[in-house]
């Protein structure tokens, strides 16, 4: 399948569920749909990140050799919020890999607390930094302070997740 193709065609959840079917668990097919969501362009890695964030949810084993690529592209400024949203939204289940943990941390704290950053992209960092506070439970403190910090002006989306976790961190 030429997924470079579909994208270009169009953007649609039919779209994302074909890639999504095609790929399966397979190793090989999900290479060569991020070899697509690595070279783009802009517009075709912003459409990739959907399919890749499906597939990540359902098979978190098959992002392993991508956290470089990972990293890199949630450090850029200037990108497609699909991206963010959709990388992090892959991760959330993810048993993310020790030589990577403290580098998502850190952007997942630094996109928590971006007044400029979308509901979405806020909700799943706050997953990801909660799943990693259980390996590192000195990061609690902090993952509380930001979270409080956010609710009073938040939507009621990030007031949910964010409430949840707090209660989920005082057990």
């Amino acid at each position: 399948m030429d997924f470079k193709a579909i994208l270009e065609e169009r953007h649609s959840k039919e779209t994302t569920n074909t890639i999504v079917n095609e790929v399966g668990n397979s190793a090989n097919k999900f290479a060569k749909l991020m070899f697509t969501f690595k070279e783009g362009p802009a517009v075709i890695t912003q459409r990739a990140a959907w399919p890749l964030s499906y597939i990540g949810q359902n098979h978190p084993e098959l992002l392993t050799p991508y956290y470089p690529l990972f990293i890199n592209l949630l450090k850029q400024e200037n990108k497609h919020n699909a991206i963010n949203r959709n990388v992090l939204r892959a991760l959330q289940n993810a048993q993310i890999p020790e030589d990577y943990q403290g580098a998502i941390l850190d952007i997942c704290f630094q996109l928590l607390n971006s007044p400029k950053e979308p509901i979405a992209v806020k909700i799943f960092s706050m997953s990801l930094i909660e799943n990693l506070a259980k390996l590192y439970p000195e990061i609690i403190p902090e993952l509380k302070m930001s979270i409080e910090a956010l609710l009073p002006n938040s939507s009621a989306g990030v007031k949910s997740r964010g409430n949840k976790i707090l209660r989920i961190l005082k057990k």
